[in-house]
């Protein structure tokens, strides 16, 4: 006869182990969720105050390209300004030279009175200039005429302290529907708004020390192509005359003359 034996278990005592070991369990993963969330909680704030710093970076970027910004833009005011002031003071000078040129010459103009050489007569044309320039008229079909712009200056030996007197004629020769002509200038003298001049005299009058100057303006004859210059210079006082001829006139340029 077999016996078999069967051990005897307390149902309490399994079941208890079985609960105590869930227990552990669910003890363990709320302890492995606590510290992941702790963790996690601490990577959040580690991460916010990173987020922060770089917000507190980017203020102080923003501000100093804010500083830098002011300053290319002050900079940018200052060269502008020197760059301004730089055309002005090349202007000003380019003006005083052209003064500090013109200023030369009018130096050797009166030293040329003063002590005008050997060959000087007691009177004498310093110069001559008779030059194209274009006359605006109201006329749509006379917007430009044959109007030319005179200078000549007449001088004197300064010896005695008298004064010269006289009359200077000025004849412009030319041709004229292929004819020669001869003009006297003084009677194509044109007023500003380009009218004939009511003249009594016919040549121009000098009375002066040291020099005179004559300036105007002339206006030639449609169609006359001029050629030369003749110029007379009378001397009421020593009654001697000066007669310069055939002074070339240039189709461009007009007419200039420089006593010798």
């Amino acid at each position: 006869m077999t016996h078999i034996i069967i051990p005897q278990t307390n149902p309490f005592q399994y079941f208890g182990i079985r609960l105590l070991v869930l227990v552990l369990a669910i003890a363990l993963l709320f302890g492995a969720f606590e510290m992941g969330y702790m963790q996690s909680e601490e990577d959040i704030i580690e991460a916010k105050g990173g987020l922060n710093s770089l917000l507190v970076q980017q203020k102080v970027l923003k501000k100093q390209n804010k500083e830098l910004s002011k300053e290319v833009l002050h900079l940018e005011r200052k060269y502008l300004l020197a760059q301004e002031a730089c055309h002005i003071i090349k202007s000003g000078m380019s003006k005083d030279l052209q003064k500090i040129a013109a200023l030369e010459k009018e130096l050797t103009f009166y030293k040329g009175i003063v002590s005008p050489g050997a060959n000087k007569k007691s009177l004498y044309l310093q110069s001559l200039e008779i030059i194209p320039i274009s006359v605006k008229q109201e006329q749509a079909d006379a917007d430009e005429k044959n109007h030319y712009q005179y200078k000549f200056i007449i001088a004197r030996q300064v010896k005695k302290n008298t004064y010269a007197k006289g009359s200077i004629k000025i004849f412009i020769k030319g041709l004229q529907e292929n004819k020669e002509v001869k003009l006297s200038m003084f009677s194509l003298l044109v007023d500003v708004k380009g009218e004939k001049k009511a003249k009594k005299e016919k040549e121009f009058k000098y009375g002066f020390k040291y020099f005179q100057e004559f300036s105007g303006i002339i206006s030639l004859p449609e169609g006359m192509v001029p050629q030369s210059v003749d110029i007379i210079i009378n001397s009421k006082k020593k009654k001697s005359i000066i007669e310069l001829s055939d002074l070339a006139w240039s189709k461009t340029g007009g007419m200039k003359y420089v006593g010798q």
